[in-house]
């Protein structure tokens, strides 16, 4: 049985950063598009053996509980609920910053 996925109002608002940033700095008509249509891709593979993904390596020291994603250059943060088969996708970031605790809230 697969997982639904539910997506932050954060993870949202991340993407459509991205995709500001990727019109603003890229010369490739259609690029921000592209790169979109993937992350989608990539956030629903999830509905599929999300724990095929390792937990994130800052989770001791944050007090998260959560696995990641890695699409391109950024991480899909997310957390599997079991008893209600979900993954819950908080936020979308870049793959060099750091989580804190107060990132996923």
């Amino acid at each position: 049985m697969d997982f639904r996925i539910e997506l932050a109002d954060s993870a949202f608002l991340d993407a459509e950063e991205y995709v500001s940033r990727i019109r603003d700095l890229n010369r490739e008509p259609g690029a921000a598009k592209k790169w979109f249509r993937g992350l989608i891709q990539a956030v629903y593979s999830l509905e599929r053996n999300p724990w095929r993904c390792p937990m994130i390596p800052e989770a001791a020291d944050a007090g998260i509980e959560g696995r990641h994603l890695i699409y391109y250059s950024h991480r899909i943060i997310f957390s599997i609920d079991e008893s209600s088969r979900t993954v819950f996708v908080h936020r979308i970031f870049h793959g060099q910053r750091q989580l804190r605790g107060d990132d996923l809230m």
